[in-house]
């Protein structure tokens, strides 16, 4: 029996899988070549990554660990490389081969000579473009920046090293400006169901088939060893077969914040205008009566947040409720802040919390009681379950997700440093505590799912805790890349 060769798959968000709530979901092309060959296919890329971060992965190590002689590995960066401002993912690609800061010295060493080195056959994939109003596929959106052009680096080094290069910067190119831009959005995510929300650097179902597509008709065309593993019809994707829209979607009832529109109660009034103040969520009340206990002060630049009375039905749990402090800023800023935290008063342990966070969304005027808003966020922070404290933590696609650090309860007194800072695609969180750092990344969370234009940064607590932050310090960092 013939021991058929697998084809393994490595990259950025253009390639992986993804499991989210969009309109159109998000779709990796790598997640849909089986459809073209008769090879099982090991997608192992993940969102975010350049051909250097990805070297820390685990999946770099199932493919160290698994790639045979006679496999096929697809290497597809190139997105994130670019990422100047991020110097974890950033490799620059006019440097040569020899360059260890270069885009082809990551891609030849830990790429493709991990796959002559197993005996398996490395095929370089250029990376697909940035959809654009503009159709303008010069600069960024062709991977073509100050630090040299991507898919030139990729074809030089097919060529220096006798590499197949699969062109997929010049395919989409073409077949985006054959379809021009009011078509081609649809071979792309939506979070929400209006074109205008169209997100431009990640593909759909119907994309990803569309990519894949390409891929292997330009292997079809070559002399690569995988054409002969490809299915025996190959039939181009059809918009109106194979792009389909998420049977579950529910477009989340969400009105942005306008500063000049909120009016806050008194509890929330601050007069530090670089604040905002509301509570929100499942409280069993309308959150922002006094009698749910919720308040934000100030003491001289200390902000004091919490829960106080005898009403505490706030939560973090299946459901949530909470009161924070708030700053609303651009999707295009990068950002840090840094604060300490005390814990000053707690009533109950379980399901309560407090901390730092970064949202995708916030309500200043919910008045319905027992509304659950589980939107995306990460907490630079703590929240207690049945038998300990989780710190640093994060909520997406309204999952709860705990965190690998944990210690016993926190108790009144505790005192801790928090810092977010975020990085284009990425934020780094860290928490001391009792004498110990903890810290955790964030490569491409999902915060612009329902207010598809801001990120909102808190401080927040709730169930009868009460904290004071101090040495709050706030500053931007400069301009995202974006994804």
């Amino acid at each position: 029996m013939e021991n058929k060769p697998e084809i393994y798959v490595v990259g950025d968000s253009t390639l992986s899988s993804f499991n989210d709530e969009y309109y159109y979901p998000r779709y990796g092309y790598g997640a849909k070549l089986d459809q073209y060959f008769n090879l099982k296919v090991h997608n192992l890329a993940l969102s975010g990554r350049s051909s250097k971060s990805f070297l820390i992965e685990d999946n770099y190590k199932i493919l160290k660990n698994n790639l045979k002689p006679g496999d096929f590995l697809i290497i597809g960066f190139g997105h994130n490389d670019e990422k100047y401002e991020d110097p974890n993912r950033f490799t620059a690609a006019n440097l040569d081969i020899s360059n260890p800061n270069s885009f082809q010295y990551h891609l030849y060493n830990y790429y493709v000579k991990l796959a002559l080195s197993k005996k398996a056959i490395p095929i370089l994939d250029c990376p697909i473009v940035r959809c654009n109003k503009a159709n303008d596929f010069s600069a960024e959106n062709g991977h073509i920046t100050k630090y040299g052009d991507y898919r030139k680096a990729i074809i030089d080094l097919g060529i220096e090293t006798n590499t197949t290069v699969v062109d997929l910067t010049t395919a989409t190119k073409n077949l985006y400006l054959d379809l021009g831009y009011e078509e081609a959005i649809f071979l792309h995510a939506w979070p929400k169901a209006k074109p205008e929300t169209v997100d431009t650097t990640h593909l759909n179902i119907y994309g990803a088939k569309m990519v894949a597509y390409l891929f292997a008709k330009i292997i079809q065309s070559g002399t690569n060893p995988l054409a002969k593993y490809i299915k025996e019809t190959l039939v181009m994707p059809i918009k109106e077969n194979d792009l389909v829209a998420n049977p579950n979607y529910i477009e989340a009832p969400y009105k942005p914040f306008v500063s000049n529109e909120y009016h806050p109660s008194q509890n929330f009034k601050l007069n530090n205008k670089d604040w905002f103040a509301t509570a929100f969520g499942d409280n069993g009340s309308n959150p922002l009566l006094l009698a749910t206990g919720y308040f934000v002060k100030e003491d001289n630049n200390n902000l004091i947040i919490g829960q106080d009375g005898d009403y505490l039905k706030g939560t973090i749990s299946e459901t949530e409720g909470i009161v924070i402090a708030f700053k609303q800023i651009s999707k295009e800023k990068n950002f840090i802040i840094t604060t300490d935290v005390e814990v000053l008063n707690k009533k109950v342990d379980l399901a309560a919390g407090f901390g730092l966070m970064l949202r995708d969304d916030i309500y200043t005027d919910q008045s319905i009681p027992d509304s659950s808003i589980l939107s995306n966020y990460v907490a630079c922070g703590f929240y207690n379950d049945e038998n300990k404290t989780n710190i640093i933590y994060s909520r997406e696609n309204k999952k709860l997700l705990p965190s690998s650090f944990n210690s016993s309860y926190y108790e009144v007194g505790d005192k801790a440093k928090l810092e977010l800072a975020r990085i284009g695609q990425v934020v780094n969180l860290k928490v001391l505590y009792k004498g110990k750092t903890y810290t955790k990344t964030y490569t491409d969370f999902d915060f612009f799912a329902i207010d598809n234009n801001f990120f909102y940064l808190g401080l927040y607590a709730t169930r009868g805790t009460t904290v004071k932050f101090s040495n709050i310090d706030f500053k931007y960092t400069g301009i995202s890349q974006g994804a």
